[in-house]
C-alpha cells in the first residue's frame, strides 16, 4: 500500500476531518504511517483561527523541502482552513505544494489526490460544494470519537474568519447522525463528542426544523452508548430547551463549554457576539441551576481593537464570578478579511502580552480552586488510553471532563468505565485509585 502521512493543526473539528481524510484515502490503498519520510503523501490539515496557526504550517512546509528535494515523486498538500482562507497564495510562497483543497472538497480528497498525481501540476480546488456526511476512518475506533452534526456558522463575529472557512451553517439530518454514532457504538466506542462551528445552532435549517436537545435524546437512545458531549456553542443560541435537556438527558455529560471571548460589554459588541456579560451570567446561573455539577470551560481574547484597561478588568471578574474549571487564553491576531483587522485602536503586542499575563495568573487561582474541590471525590472515569507520563499507569477522563491517571493495571482496560477516587490534585490532572463501585459518588444525573 502506499503510505500517507497526516499532520493536524487546530480545533476538534479538524481532527475529525483527518480521520475522514484517512479513512477515505485508506479506501484507494493509502495506509497511514508516522514517518514523514516514508510517505508518499504528505498531509497538512491546517487552521486559519490566528496568525500563528498559519506561521506554524508555512514553517513545516519550509522544513519539507529537503524531503521533496530528495523524493520528487512526494505529493504534498495542504488541506483545511487556511486552505480555504489563503487559496492560490499559498502554493506561491511554498512552490513545493502540489495540492490545495479546502473543507467543503474532503469527500472527494481521493480524486483529487490521483488528479494531483496523474497531471503533474498544481492542483486546487477551494470552492463551495454540497455538505456530504463522511463516516470513513482508518480504522476502529478507540473509546471516544468525534462526530460532525453540522458545519459552518452565520453569526460572522468580526474578529473570526470561520464563514470564509466553513460556509454558512449546515446541519446534517439527526439520521445520518444516530446511523454514524450506530456504527462506531458497534466498534467499541463508548463516547461521542457532538461537533459543530456553533453546535448548539443545530437543526435549525433542517426540514422540518430539530435542535441540539432533539438529537441529544436520539442518539441518548443508541444501546451501548455510554456519554455524550458536545462542543462548540454559542451563548446566543442557548435556548431553555437545550438547558433543560442538560439536565434530563442521561448519558450528556456535566461539562459545557461556553466561550465567553470578553466580560467587557463594548468589546462584545465590536465583536459583534450578540449577547452582554448580564446575559451570559444569566445563561451560566440558568445551567448551574439545572445542573449544579456542571463544570464550565471557556475562550477569552485578549487585546481585541479598542480594548482599555477597565475592559480588562470587566473580563477578570467575569472569570472570578464564573469560576472556571479550564479556560483558553489566546492573544487577539488579525485575520485578513476580518472586520477587526481594519479596525482602529489595534493594540501593541507588548500590551497584550502583559494583560495575556494578567489574565493568566486569575485562571491559574480561579481554576486550581476549582480543582481543589475534586480531592477525596469518587467519579466516573472512561479509560481511554495509558498515561502520558507513566506508561505503567492507565488514564481517563471523569464526566466532567477531568483528566486522571491511576494504577489499574490488570484490573481494567481501555473502554472501561471505572470508579476513581482522587487521591491528588495536580495543576493540569488528577491522580486516583480504583475505588468498589459502592463508593462512587459521581457527578452524573
Amino acid at each position: 500500500m502506499a503510505k500517507l502521512h497526516l499532520i493536524t493543526y487546530g480545533c476538534q473539528m479538524n481532527e475529525y476531518d483527518s480521520e475522514r481524510v484517512a479513512g477515505l484515502l485508506r479506501e484507494r490503498d493509502y495506509e497511514l504511517t508516522a514517518d514523514e519520510g516514508d510517505a508518499d503523501v504528505i498531509l497538512l490539515n491546517t487552521c486559519a483561527i490566528r496568525e500563528k496557526a498559519e506561521d506554524k504550517v508555512f514553517s513545516k512546509l519550509g522544513e519539507l523541502r529537503a524531503l521533496k528535494r530528495d523524493k520528487p515523486s512526494l505529493l504534498i498538500g495542504v488541506m483545511g482552513c487556511m486552505a480555504q482562507l489563503r487559496k492560490g497564495a499559498i502554493q506561491q510562497r511554498a512552490p513545493i505544494v502540489d495540492l490545495v483543497f479546502g473543507s467543503p472538497a474532503i469527500a472527494r480528497v481521493g480524486e483529487l489526490v490521483e488528479r494531483a498525481r496523474r497531471e503533474g501540476r498544481p492542483v486546487l480546488d477551494v470552492g463551495e460544494a454540497p455538505l456530504v456526511k463522511v463516516t470513513s476512518r482508518p480504522g476502529r475506533p478507540g473509546p471516544k470519537a468525534f462526530v460532525t452534526v453540522m458545519e459552518g456558522c452565520d453569526k460572522h463575529c468580526t474578529f473570526c474568519v470561520v464563514p470564509r472557512t466553513r460556509g454558512r451553517e449546515r446541519s446534517h439530518p439527526p439520521e445520518a447522525i444516530v446511523a454514524e454514532i450506530e456504527g462506531l457504538v458497534a466498534e467499541g466506542c463508548r463516547e461521542v463528542t457532538l461537533l459543530g462551528q456553533t453546535v448548539n445552532a443545530y437543526g435549525r435549517d433542517l426540514t422540518p426544523p430539530t435542535d441540539l436537545a432533539e438529537l441529544f435524546a436520539r442518539v441518548n437512545d443508541v444501546e451501548g452508548l455510554a456519554r455524550i458531549r458536545f462542543t462548540t456553542s454559542n451563548p446566543y443560541n442557548l435556548t431553555p430547551a437545550l438547558i433543560r435537556a442538560i439536565r434530563e438527558v442521561e448519558k450528556v455529560c456535566e461539562w459545557f463549554h461556553l466561550p465567553l471571548q470578553s466580560g467587557s460589554d463594548r468589546v462584545l459588541a465590536r465583536m459583534n457576539r450578540g449577547y452582554t456579560r448580564a446575559r451570559y451570567l444569566e445563561l451560566v446561573d440558568a445551567l448551574r441551576e439545572a445542573e449544579p455539577a456542571l463544570a464550565f470551560s471557556t475562550d477569552i481574547i485578549v487585546g481585541f481593537p479598542g480594548e482599555t484597561e477597565g475592559d480588562l478588568e470587566a473580563t477578570l471578574e467575569t472569570i472570578e464570578r464564573v469560576s472556571y474549571d479550564n479556560v483558553f487564553v489566546f492573544r487577539y491576531s488579525p485575520r485578513p478579511g476580518t472586520p477587526a483587522a481594519a479596525m482602529p485602536e489595534q493594540i501593541p503586542d507588548e500590551v497584550k502580552a502583559r494583560r495575556n499575563a494578567r489574565v493568566l495568573d486569575v485562571v491559574q487561582r480561579v481554576t486550581a480552586a476549582r480543582s481543589r474541590l475534586l480531592a477525596g471525590r469518587t467519579m466516573e472515569v472512561l479509560v481511554d488510553g495509558t498515561s502520558r507520563k507513566n506508561p505503567g499507569e492507565l488514564s481517563g477522563r471523569t464526566r466532567c471532563n477531568r483528566v486522571v491517571n491511576f494504577d489499574g493495571a490488570g484490573r481494567t482496560t481501555v473502554g472501561d468505565i471505572v470508579p476513581v477516587q482522587v487521591t491528588e490534585v495536580l495543576p493540569h490532572s488528577l491522580r486516583g485509585a480504583l475505588a468498589t463501585p459502592e463508593e462512587a459518588v459521581c457527578w452524573s444525573k
